[in-house]
């Protein structure tokens, strides 16, 4: 249904451009001629949507595998319960209600403590990390993804804290009577046992950031862009349909907006593909040592 839906995208404008144009512009009229021409493209969706999910991810996943090992392994019984029982919490908080809490109060707290160290340390050696100091924004790629991160790590801690937990009791002994400690056990032993239902988890998390659509919405900046800056606004494929689908004038613009919900569905289904081969990679690799 969708690769019907979006045809007349694929058949008038073509895959590669429709991929690798930077430019929204469904009716575009030449001042000089007047002629009307078509200008749709998903560049700037899929990078707002690929730099939002992997600054989410980049802090999400050792912050959510961090707290697995400390439930598990360290946190005395009832802190445990307490503190699944908070992250639990975090992950049934609606998207919208994160949303409203990331808007008034997060982007601002974001804004002036990581956003300000990272620029004014990081930003400047690379440019890409570099914002406006007269006029630091809010509404960002970056906000965007810490707002992903936050909604991400209680699915990594879940998936974590449970593969953890599996790992058998004989290999924890065998290698702490070798006069290991806790954290050598959990480093040299522990992890790389987990680590297939760890990765499985993470990117679990990886998909489900790709396709946030209503808290990153009210973040993002809502901007039809290729940001040359992570603090500056852009805008995710689901972002771009959930504003503009409800507002189409055209057929075209209707099949590019569907177009970029084939785009999405494709890179998540790609990214389940590559997770089940990598996990089978690296499933013999640990059966053959």
């Amino acid at each position: 249904m969708l690769v019907a839906q979006s045809w007349p995208i694929w058949a008038e404008y073509g895959i590669v451009p429709f991929l690798t144009t930077a430019t929204w512009a469904p009716a575009h009229v030449d001042p000089a001629t007047g002629a009307v021409s078509v200008d749709i493209g998903a560049l700037p969706f899929i990078a707002g949507t690929v730099l939002s999910a992997l600054i989410g991810l980049v802090v999400a996943a050792p912050l959510g595998v961090l707290v697995a090992v400390f439930l598990v392994e360290y946190a005395p019984r009832r802190l445990a319960i307490v503190l699944t029982f908070l992250v639990e919490l975090i992950a049934a908080i609606p998207s919208v209600v994160i949303g409203i809490w990331a808007l008034y109060v997060f982007s601002l707290f974001s804004r002036d403590t990581f956003q300000y160290w990272i620029a004014s340390t990081i930003g400047k050696v690379i440019p890409f990390f570099a914002e406006d100091p007269a006029n630091p924004t809010r509404f960002s790629v970056f906000t965007a993804g810490m707002v992903l991160a936050v909604m991400i790590v209680p699915m990594v801690v879940a998936v974590s804290r449970e593969v953890i937990r599996s790992v058998p009791l004989s290999l924890r002994e065998g290698y702490t009577g070798m006069g290991a400690t806790r954290w050598e056990t959990i480093r040299h032993v522990i992890l790389p046992t987990a680590r297939i239902g760890i990765l499985g988890g993470v990117m679990l998390a990886f998909g489900r950031a790709l396709g946030e659509t209503i808290a990153v919405t009210m973040v993002i900046g809502n901007v039809d862009q290729v940001p040359s800056s992570v603090f500056q606004p852009g805008q995710s494929i689901a972002s771009k349909i959930a504003t503009n689908l409800g507002d189409v004038t055209g057929r075209v613009e209707y099949a590019g907006l569907i177009g970029l919900g084939v785009v999405l569905l494709f890179v998540t289904v790609g990214l389940s593909v590559v997770v089940r081969l990598l996990a089978r990679r690296l499933g013999g690799a640990y059966q053959a040592m």
